[in-house]
């Protein structure tokens, strides 16, 4: 069961990669509105019809019962974190946007040690620290000295307000462990889908503007992102919980940097060693994630004992 949820979590990664490479084609020919809200909308059309054949949930029962915790979902997972990704991706590129959602992990442990009061090793907390550098360099194209003065990229700062939402999300989605996952799935889509139509009427399409390339984009994004990666995504969480299923996330940017050089996209030197550091950074972590049975110190334990 352990092995396929690993499986799962390694194609959900791979999938938000093409997400990401994917994603930044659509958004030349669609403003991010509508790649959004296409994008869902297909899932939705294919996610309903799934769950009724394969788990035939009573709707309205589902939706009375945890009405509160679809929409949370729906706005934090579906709505803004997919609004706040392909607007950044207008301004920054796919191997930036795969490196500071490596963040993610990191920024689910920190929230988990400020409100679920969860405790973590010495190692893991330079893990983290070790992980920040390594977007730094990326962000400051390898000039660390320059931290205060680099003219960051817009869609960088968008990113990194995403990858926030994101590691919310994961860290309430065991909350919804009791609802079928495709249900689960279905419903945030097609509730997302209803909250967007009227963010379309900000953004109008212009039909003028759309090629092949964009509308295979769509496609794309709404079968394998949309469904496969958030479907593989929560069952992943569900067996393993967030802490672990947030390790594979350093897989992401090994995938999108691949899928980079095969779409002839060129990578920059400070992109790849940024990527080496934010990698070794939460594997540390990964590596050292404190179980009930670890005897290793955390922070907490350390300084007191220090004291």
């Amino acid at each position: 069961m352990k092995a396929k949820a690993w499986l799962f979590l390694v194609l959900a990664n791979l999938f938000w990669a093409g997400n990401l490479i994917f994603g930044k084609a659509v958004t030349a020919d669609f403003p991010p509105v509508w790649a959004s809200f296409l994008r869902w909308a297909i899932a939705a059309v294919v996610l309903i019809p799934m769950a009724q054949l394969v788990e035939k949930p009573n709707w309205l029962k589902v939706w009375k019962n945890n009405w509160g915790l679809l929409l949370f979902f729906s706005l934090v997972g579906v709505v803004f974190y997919t609004l706040l990704t392909y607007t950044a991706l207008q301004h920054t590129s796919s191997t930036n946007g795969s490196l500071i959602n490596s963040l993610t992990p990191a920024v689910m442990i920190v929230l988990s040690l400020l409100f679920l009061k969860d405790k973590i090793s010495v190692w893991q907390g330079v893990g983290l620290v070790l992980s920040f550098l390594g977007v730094l360099t990326v962000l400051t194209k390898g000039h660390l000295l320059a931290v205060f003065s680099t003219h960051y990229n817009q869609g960088d700062g968008i990113l990194l307000i995403a990858v926030f939402l994101w590691a919310i999300y994961s860290i309430v989605n065991k909350r919804a462990q009791h609802l079928p996952p495709i249900t689960f799935v279905a419903f945030t889509a097609l509730i997302g889908v209803i909250c967007m139509v009227p963010l379309l009427f900000m953004q109008p399409l212009q039909t003028g503007h759309i090629t092949a390339i964009g509308i295979t984009g769509v496609i794309y994004l709404g079968l394998f992102p949309s469904i496969g990666s958030f479907l593989f995504w929560n069952q992943g969480v569900k067996v393993l919980g967030p802490g672990k299923a947030g390790i594979t996330m350093n897989l992401m940017p090994i995938f999108t940097a691949i899928l980079s050089v095969m779409t002839g996209q060129a990578l920059l030197v400070s992109q790849m060693v940024g990527g080496v550091i934010v990698i070794a950074g939460m594997l540390l972590s990964a590596n050292l994630i404190r179980s009930g049975k670890a005897k290793t110190k955390t922070i907490g334990e350390q300084r007191t004992s220090v004291v």
